[in-house]
This record gives C-alpha cells, structure tokens and sequence, in this order.
C-alpha cells in the first residue's frame, strides 16, 4: 500500500445491549460511524468467528459456567476441571433494521481448552486449538445443531496449543503450540495434514511434524495467498539461540522485557518467516528469516496487498509496522514504524475497512480493570493523531471482521463477553 490509511469524518456510535450514545471527535481524523453491542456468553471467550454469508458467529469459550482460572497461563491445558466448547450465536435482523446476536448452541471440545478458530475450505469444518489436546476439527453442520464430537491431531506433550490457520485449499492447518517442547524450545508450530474430503469434511487429521520457534509462540498467521507463514514467539529461547535480525535497533532488541507485573526482565521476542511449501515438505530449515520484535509479540497481521506485516507488542504497548518484502530481503532494515497502541498490553490486532484502519484489543491484561478497543490510522499524512478508544470489557482478547466487511468481533475474556461492532459503510 503506498498510503496506508487516509483521514475520515463521521461520527463514532457506541452501545451495548440496547442503551447508545454518540461521540464527536472535532480535533482529530475520525473513523465511519461504529456501534457497538455486546453480549454474554457462556465461558471465558477467547476467539470468534463468522461464517462467511455472517449467519452464524462460533466463539471459543473456556471455564464454562465456572469460576475464571487464577493460574499461570503455563498450567490452563492441563486442567482436568475445566469445561470448554465452541458457543454458537446466530444473526438476525431486527425489527428496527438493526443486526442481533442470539446463542443457539454450544458444544463440548472434550479437552482442556478452547482457543484459535479457523474455518477450512468449504465452511463444513472449523478447526480449534485446544491447549495440550492439540487441535479439533467438528462438522460445521453439527456444531449449528448443537451436536457432534471432535477429531483431534495431537501435538506434543504439554503443547498448550493456541492459535490455528489453514492453507487456502483446506489441505494442511498449523498451530502455535504455546508451550510445546521441540529442541530444547519451549514453544512450536505444527504441522497438519487434514485429508480433507471432496465435501469438506476432516475426519482424520494427521500431525506430520513441529518446527521449534522459540519460548512461548501464541499466534501465527498465514499470508493471503497461503505462501508465507508468520510467528511470534515471546521470548527468544535460552538454549542454542537462532540468528535473529534487527539486534542493532533498541526498538526491537531489548532485555528488559517483562511478561507481567512482578516477574523478573528477560529478552525481547521475535516472528519468523516461514516457507509453508518447505514447512509441508518436513524440509530441514522451511524458516526464512527471524526478526527481533520488541517485548511480547504476540499478534500478527498482514493486508491483502502482502505490503506490511503488522506486529502488536504487548510489552511496549506498541504496534510494529514491518515491510514485508524487507523481511527477507533486509530484515535488519525491515521496521518501518513503531507506533503507541492508544493502551496498555496491545493484543489482538484486525485491518479492516479495506485494510485502511487497524483494530487493537488493549487488553490491559494484567490489571483489574477494563481494556479499550483502538482504532488506529496508520496514515504517513497522519503522524501524531491520537487513536479513537472505544469501550470494551476485562481483557478484550482477538478481533476478527466478518468477509462483507461491516463487523468486527472482540472477545472480552475476563468480562464473558462478545463485542459487535457494525462499521457504517462510508
């Protein structure tokens, strides 16, 4: 993108369940008119996803109908108390015109965890980390229904796998197992063959293989056209460090990273470029480059036009801006920007009205108050505008935009909550 993200003038509508009120923004670059609806739900919710006509929306839910976990983040996947499953919420048009969520179903992973969401080719089977279990697939149909079990593809002992994409033919879904061990690394990507069926069904997926990237790997992302595979990895490991580039830039290279309030300083994190054709292939090295990435990175975003990578670095409260191409042909002069996220601990990033404004999830994660929803305009034109906060609840977690556009889904996990917000077209 030449010009990534242009000034706007509307106003910015905010509400939840059916109380709104209007916010002007005159000093400043203001985005499409926006409200916001929220709504319960059964757990703890750490993603959501539409459907792609937006009919239905599933949301990954822990601790359902139970207390919310007060341990470290290392020992949630191997609880054997926990209840987790996929919530289904179904959108309707109201009698005013307005879009509304109701619950219809909820189904049980039979696992420890419930996190990242992916919907495979064809939308008959959506894909779920689910911590040490390793990664379920469940019939679409079955889930609408309120039925059906998991197949599973186990990933290493311990894994807490999180997040999960899936390769534009539906044939192959990686995870981020968080903390899954793999050459004395405490964190991997994994590598699934789907067998996915000429209707769209998995019902035997099979792990191939983990490529070890780093201590504590919570998410990757997949380039829109399925060739390049992103990482974060938190920290870069103890043991037998990899060549990491940009250790030269303070912005990236650190060592008094702190993963939350008391715990002790340690490195920056880092993301890796992944070749998916060698990480399928089980070929010897499929990472391309690795490239320094402040404190706690750990969302990854990238547009249609493959121009940027965007980065949230939770430990700066910062949101990184890479040249993509740079990644590989000049990591060590690939940052473009480094850019304060309008909040505390950024998490969950999401492009959105035509990959011209950035969504983040401040997810004040590690306080006992609400986090806030920025809206970013990245804009070379606009370089000190403030962000437009919008409200959101206890640890806003992952965004994700339905395929029209003209919503963004925000989990509040602490709040048990679902945010929707509606983005006025322009």
């Amino acid at each position: 993108m030449k010009q990534l993200f242009g000034a706007l003038h509307e106003w910015v509508w905010f509400g939840a369940f059916v109380s709104s009120f209007v916010i002007a923004q005159p000093a400043q670059p203001q985005i499409p008119a926006m409200k916001v609806s929220t709504y319960p739900t059964r757990g703890n919710p750490t993603s959501a996803l539409a459907s792609h006509d937006g009919r239905y929306v599933f949301v990954s839910v822990t601790n359902v109908d139970q207390p919310n976990f007060s341990g470290p983040d290392s020992s949630a996947g191997s609880r054997k108390d926990a209840v987790s499953g996929i919530q289904v919420f179904h959108r309707s048009r109201s009698s005013f015109g307005q879009d509304k969520l109701a619950p219809i179903a909820f189904v049980r992973t039979g696992s420890t965890g419930a996190n990242g969401l992916v919907l495979l080719r064809g939308e008959r089977t959506i894909a779920v980390g689910v911590g040490d279990d390793g990664v379920a697939f469940f019939n679409v149909h079955h889930l609408i229904r309120g039925t059906g079990s998991p197949h599973f593809a186990p990933q290493t002992k311990g894994a807490g796998t999180f997040d999960v994409v899936a390769t534009p033919d539906g044939k192959f879904v990686f995870s981020s197992n968080e903390y899954g061990a793999v050459d004395e690394q405490r964190g991997s990507v994994g590598i699934i063959e789907t067998h996915i069926d000429h209707d769209g069904r998995v019902e035997n997926p099979q792990t191939l293989g983990q490529i070890p990237t780093g201590d504590v790997v919570p998410s990757l992302a997949l380039s829109p056209d399925g060739d390049r595979l992103y990482v974060a990895s938190e920290l870069i490991p103890a043991h037998d460090p990899p060549p990491i580039a940009g250790a030269g830039n303070p912005l990236l290279s650190k060592n008094n990273c702190v993963q939350r309030q008391g715990a002790p300083a340690r490195s920056n994190g880092y993301i890796s470029v992944i070749d998916t054709q060698k990480a399928i292939a089980l070929s010897k090295e499929p990472v391309i480059t690795r490239v320094a990435s402040g404190c706690s990175p750990v969302r990854i975003t990238e547009p249609a036009d493959k121009s940027i990578l965007i980065v949230s670095a939770r430990g700066d409260d910062a949101i990184l801006a890479f040249s993509a191409p740079l990644l590989e042909r000049d990591p060590e002069h690939a940052l473009l920007r480094s850019i304060p996220s309008g909040g505390t601990a950024p998490v969950g990033v999401r492009l959105f009205s035509n990959d011209n404004l950035l969504a983040v999830a401040n997810s004040n994660r590690f306080a006992d108050s609400d986090g806030t929803l920025a809206i970013l305009n990245l804009s070379d034109t606009i370089k000190t505008g403030q962000p437009l906060l919008l409200p959101a609840g206890r640890f806003p977690r992952n965004l994700s935009l339905t395929a029209d556009g003209s919503t963004l889904y925000l989990t509040n996990y602490t709040s048990r909550s679902l945010s929707a917000i509606a983005i006025k077209k322009r």
